[in-house]
């Protein structure tokens, strides 16, 4: 048998020798293939690593797309500014085709939350002079442009949107009465004339009652004259429980009343200060004179919210035109856009099958702008005919315990929430999945966050699975003869949810099932179509665990995710509660002064990092292409549609 033993150990040793070539090939590092290696993981977890990526000829990855449920944020990415579900693509249109990583700096996003609320920023027109808000004048009229999107478009209605596919053709419809500067992420008027400040008497001197004045000039695409009723019906009905929208919760908590004095003036009264209302909710104002007379509970399902040419009327730049399921959504230009007439006729969201199918057609021209995936993107910076760039992002994909006992009882034990967390290598599969786009990061705030501190980060999940398995061992679990940790006659097995259709979940997903196989744990993979998904994770809640995508806001507030109160109503997906966190995140939003909202934050992620009720895998970087024929198209981590009424094609 001896040598057999020889024999076989030297086939095991050239398989791992061609591995390593594969995986150096790929441009990953060999230092992270030993460690991978070194720490038991067997040949089949690295190949399926290097399968995540793609072929080496043919890279096939495709993005992920994020789900669950927004704040907008594209921050939402491309609609409105609170955090939403996903990421929107973007991209400089007149950057190098090697485009500069990260469009908008900590420093500039600095004043975007306190300040507002404590004054600053009288802006009254249109950001200009910026990387992403200098406009070329429209050289030709006419034509069209179309986006592919691998996603689906949900709805159409913004207070109950939480997607960033929704996003994107809901910023194209409709107004709010402030966008976000996509360079400062400070905010500018929109469907209001100037940005309240105690300056301009638009704030009360004790921060409680926010009045805006607005335009005289817009009118719905009906042709019914915009009002102040508008504003007052969109912010109280999303306040209604039975509405079923992801922000109910969080406008109960900060808003008294909404009031209209008259046609062109609305107030606010406050419950409490909230040093970033005026960033994070600001949301598509709907018509009044449309869903007045529908019961809240009806609204998801009324043909304003589904698409229809006669019933989602909005006041922007576009008018909804058609929508084909699975296949596209078409808007043409409204002449009476209050901000001019739009250069193009059409814009066009194309749903295409994968990251691989719209790359294809971004060479070909029959996409004009997409977001593409990391595995494509070295190749896409060659191609003569498209603007390729990558850049920061507040989007993350992570996953999140089920903490709801009624559910399960698998995740109550920190000890074995961090067990897991430890016994991921996130650097690897971040290196080897995403081709490095992106980081892996401390904390829960994003690198373009003001609030991103990762020295002052105490608890950092570092792959190190000696301590995972220490951790198990001492909360008591014991593998058993298959391998398999149980205690007290139970298993510690699960399924985790993702979406299907996506590459760069599904090598996510199994390298964590390969990883916590190697510590004794058992976990069975599941995909599930997009809205099915999201339907579970803010619907019925039916998941152990779950993988999916997120954006957060311009501002570090994250008491969607993080709040007891925003279980049912916010985007708290696990029923994750902890007194002390509710404290902090409620004294940081009463909390004008930046420095010391920094510091409660720190507090925060501190907290939530040691009891690891989610685990961020990566925050995104993100890799899109524009058509060198598309001009004034600034994709960014901001606010990517905000002039969407300049764009024009050669």
């Amino acid at each position: 048998m001896a040598p057999f033993k020889r024999q076989h150990e030297s086939q095991d040793a050239d398989k791992n020798e061609q591995l390593s070539q594969r995986w150096t090939a790929r441009g990953l590092s060999r230092r992270d293939f030993l460690r991978l290696s070194g720490a038991g993981v067997s040949a089949a977890t690295l190949t399926a690593l290097l399968a995540a990526c793609g072929s080496e000829a043919a890279p096939t990855a495709a993005p992920a797309a994020s789900t669950a449920p927004s704040a907008a944020p594209s921050t939402a990415a491309s609609a409105a500014p609170s955090a939403a579900a996903s990421a929107a693509p973007s991209t400089a249109a007149s950057a190098a085709p090697g485009g500069a990583v990260s469009t908008v700096t900590r420093t500039a996003g600095t004043a975007a939350a306190g300040t507002a609320a404590a004054g600053a920023g009288g802006a009254t027109s249109l950001p200009s002079g910026g990387k992403y808000s200098t406009i070329q004048p429209v050289g030709k009229k006419g034509g069209r442009i179309i986006e592919g999107n691998v996603t689906e478009v949900k709805t159409f209605n913004g207070m109950v949107s939480s997607d960033t596919s929704s996003a994107a053709m809901i910023a194209m419809v409709f107004n709010q009465l402030l966008g976000l500067n996509p360079d400062t992420a400070l905010p500018f008027p929109d469907l209001a004339t100037e940005v309240p400040t105690r300056e301009n008497g638009g704030i009360s001197q004790d921060g409680l009652t926010y009045t805006f004045k607005l335009r005289t000039d817009v009118k719905w695409h009906d042709g019914t004259p915009f009002t102040a009723k508008d504003v007052v019906y969109t912010y109280t009905t999303m306040q209604k429980k039975e509405l079923g929208s992801q922000r109910t919760t969080e406008l109960n908590d900060r808003v008294e009343s909404i009031t209209a004095q008259g046609d062109n003036t609305v107030v606010f009264k406050m419950k409490k200060i909230v040093a970033p209302f005026l960033t994070s909710n600001m949301y598509a104002i709907v018509p009044e004179h449309i869903l007045k007379d529908v019961p809240a509970d009806q609204i998801k399902a009324h043909p304003f919210s589904l698409g229809d040419a006669k019933a989602t009327i909005g006041t922007g730049p576009f008018k909804f035109g058609s929508y084909t399921k699975g296949d596209n959504v078409t808007l043409v230009k409204n002449p009476g856009y209050f901000r001019g007439e739009p250069a193009i006729d059409q814009y066009i969201l194309k749903v295409v099958k994968d990251g691989t199918v719209l790359a294809a057609q971004l060479k070909t021209g029959e996409v004009d702008f997409g977001e593409i995936t990391a595995a494509l993107y070295e190749d896409m910076t060659k191609q003569p005919n498209v603007n390729a760039v990558k850049y920061d992002t507040y989007n993350f994909n992570f996953y999140t315990y089920q903490l709801d006992t009624a559910k399960t009882d698998l995740f109550q034990e920190k000890a074995v929430r961090q067990a897991l967390a430890y016994a991921l290598d996130r650097e690897a599969m971040l290196k080897a999945i995403q081709f490095g786009l992106g980081s892996s990061g401390a904390g829960t705030e994003p690198v373009l966050s003001w609030a991103y501190a990762p020295d002052q980060i105490t608890t950092k999940y570092t792959y190190d699975p000696n301590k995972a398995n220490q951790l198990l061992d001492g909360a008591g679990w014991v593998k058993g003869p298959d391998g398999i940790r149980a205690k007290n006659g139970k298993k510690l097995s699960f399924t985790i949810w993702g979406q299907s259709g996506s590459p760069v979940i599904d090598g996510y997903m199994a390298s964590m099932q390969q990883l916590w196989k190697a510590i004794g744990v058992d976990c069975t993979p599941k995909n599930e179509e997009f809205s099915s998904l999201v339907a579970r994770l803010t619907e019925t809640y039916d998941f152990e665990m779950v993988i999916v995508g997120f954006s957060w806001g311009v501002d570090p507030d994250q008491s969607t995710m993080w709040a007891t109160e925003s279980y049912k109503g916010g985007f708290n997906l696990n029923k994750y509660s902890n007194p002390q966190v509710d404290t902090i995140v409620k004294q940081a939003l009463s909390e004008l002064d930046q420095e010391k909202r920094k510091q409660l934050y720190i507090q925060m992620q501190n907290i939530v990092a040691d009891e690891a009720p989610s685990v961020i895998l990566y925050f995104r970087q993100i890799p899109a292409a524009v058509n060198k024929r598309v001009h004034n198209l600034f994709p960014n981590a901001v606010s990517i549609r905000w002039n969407a009424h300049t764009w024009w094609v050669d």
